[in-house]
């Protein structure tokens, strides 16, 4: 029986339409939210009141047919507020103080870039998707790449980490010693740097099994003044070479879903331990039923899962954990790699899910 043949909802129908309209709007959205960052649209009404867009095309230097289109638009998603009386726009104290003030518009800046890479590679996600292989990190553009590092830099500054590190059992007098760590999928470095600026006496080895990354982690580490303490080598997460003694601290920055054998990552990673090391296992916050995570942020990591954080599990021994796994599984994976204790770290961090991993 054909769709033709059966009784539809005429409304069912209709609003099914309308959220492809929503849909679509919500992507151009994304789209002009990120041109108005660049474009210092948003930083120029942080504090300013209601703006025309004469007055605001004005701040910035551009036409003013681009700030008054602009200005709709964001009004449309809610970002502004509009004054039809005198035709003019607001921007909210609490929006200025997200996309401005906070992380908001450098966060958003950051994934755009990465969903411009995707644009990109999707005839090779779809040719994929349809035969089931994998889509690897050295296969993605280099845009993809630093946009994934943008992100980082914002999400796991010297800050964050630090307040990871001061949650875990023991760990920072050891680090503050001079205790070794080792960062796995490290990347372009920034959360391995982000560990030496937070505990400046430690030394921190990071591994990442792109050559590339591994070419932009020294400079950046170069640049950022921790050379001496911070070194960078290319390895994969089940082959990373242990120094006498061990590590103090073996560390996975949203890395573990990402990997084709897991179990085998983090079993590496205890093996590589120092007598009363442990494991900082740092993923995507997601409950662990899925219809608990059927909600705006589940929508953000599932999506991410599908497009960037399966596929490079699939390119390498195929298990794929997903980008959104919960707590639950994760804490299976570790008993699998022979961890006896597994601790949830008390920290703010509303994108994150932080476990101290201990033999």
């Amino acid at each position: 029986m054909t769709v033709e043949q059966t009784t539809v909802d005429p409304a069912k129908v209709q609003a099914t339409m309308g959220k492809v309209v929503e849909e679509l709007g919500v992507a151009l959205g994304t789209l002009t939210a990120t041109l108005g960052w660049r474009a210092g649209l948003w930083q120029a009404m942080a504090g300013a009141g209601p703006l025309t867009p004469a007055e605001l095309a004005g701040r910035v230097g551009t036409a003013e047919a681009y700030a008054r289109e602009w200005l709709k638009a964001q009004a449309a998603g809610g970002w502004v507020a509009y004054d039809p009386a005198g035709g003019r726009f607001t921007l909210p104290d609490e929006v200025a103080a997200a996309l401005v003030h906070g992380p908001g518009g450098a966060i958003l800046d950051a994934c755009v870039t990465m969903l411009l890479a995707m644009g990109q590679d999707f005839p090779a996600y779809v040719e994929a998707f349809r035969g089931g292989q994998g889509v690897g990190w050295d296969q993605k553009s280099p845009a993809y790449l630093d946009g994934a590092d943008a992100l980082g830099r914002v999400a796991l500054g010297p800050e964050q980490v630090g307040a990871f590190l001061d949650g875990l059992d023991g760990a920072g007098p050891r680090l503050d010693s001079g205790g070794r760590v080792a960062d796995i999928g490290c990347g372009y470095g920034s959360p391995t740097i982000a560990l030496a600026t937070a505990r400046p006496h430690a030394r921190v080895d990071g591994f990442d099994a792109h050559d590339g990354s591994i070419a932009r982690a020294r400079r950046a580490a170069a640049a950022a003044g921790v050379a001496e303490r911070v070194r960078f080598e290319v390895a994969t997460a089940k082959d990373f070479p242990v120094p006498g003694g061990g590590y103090d601290l073996v560390t996975l920055f949203d890395v573990l879903h990402d990997l084709g054998d897991p179990v085998g990552a983090l079993d590496h990673a205890r093996a590589a331990l120092t007598e009363g090391g442990a494991v900082m296992l740092v993923e995507p916050l997601g409950a662990d039923r899925v219809e608990d995570n059927l909600n705006p942020l589940g929508r953000m990591w599932y999506g991410a899962s599908v497009i960037a954080c399966t596929p490079n599990a699939l390119a390498q021994e195929g298990h794929a954990l997903g980008t959104l796994a919960g707590e639950a599984a994760l804490r299976e994976v570790a008993a699998a790699a022979g961890f006896g204790r597994v601790r949830r770290v008390p920290v703010d961090a509303p994108l994150n899910l932080v476990l101290e991993l201990r033999p």
